[in-house]
């Protein structure tokens, strides 16, 4: 019965992660409605699974698996505004970054960033070794928004959104066990 309900949340996640990534790339914001968005549908995505879990009373006490999901969230979001307020990363990345690494669990979140580091700097690299071609960069024939991601880059600011988009994705599988 549930069924129907929980096949629909891989794609209201992508949907959600692809929104974000590809608003930060193109005006370095991240609507919170994305991140908020993440966080409910996390939240009803972990009502869905202890609906369909057998009910089976014992004497002992057991935490519920996304108990560590909404921990490693929060430590996530510590880290992440502690790099805000240092000036890192946007307080849209802090939230983007919290929202999705609450998906991710124990075991995916260290895979996560490690994808998700890989990204970030190779998105680094491209824009650093494309930069030196300026005359390229700007000509005429360039949409709006990859000037104004170069001009962005040379005042050391990066869309952090698009490489954690791109890692949550990469990571559905291994959220939604298909």
């Amino acid at each position: 019965m549930l069924a129907p309900v929980i096949s629909i949340l891989p794609f209201a996640f992508a949907f959600l992660v692809i929104f974000g990534a590809l608003s930060d790339l193109s005006t370095f914001r991240i609507p919170n409605w994305v991140s908020y968005g993440l966080v409910l549908l996390f939240c009803i995505h972990a009502f869905l699974l202890w609906l369909t879990e057998p009910y089976m009373p014992t004497m002992s006490f057991r935490v519920p698996a996304s108990a560590y999901n909404f921990a490693i969230g929060f430590a996530v979001l510590v880290v992440s505004i502690i790099f805000w307020r240092r000036g890192y990363i946007g307080g849209g990345d802090a939230k983007y970054l919290a929202a999705t690494s609450l998906w991710m669990g124990p075991v995916g979140v260290v895979q996560f960033m490690v994808i998700l580091s890989a990204l970030a700097l190779i998105m680094a690299l491209i824009l650093k070794i494309s930069a030196s071609w300026g005359f390229l960069v700007h000509a005429g024939g360039l949409p709006a928004f990859v000037k104004r991601l170069y001009a962005k880059f040379e005042d050391n600011q990066l869309p952090y959104g698009f490489p954690i988009g791109v890692a949550a994705l990469i990571m559905i599988p291994e959220i939604f066990k298909l």
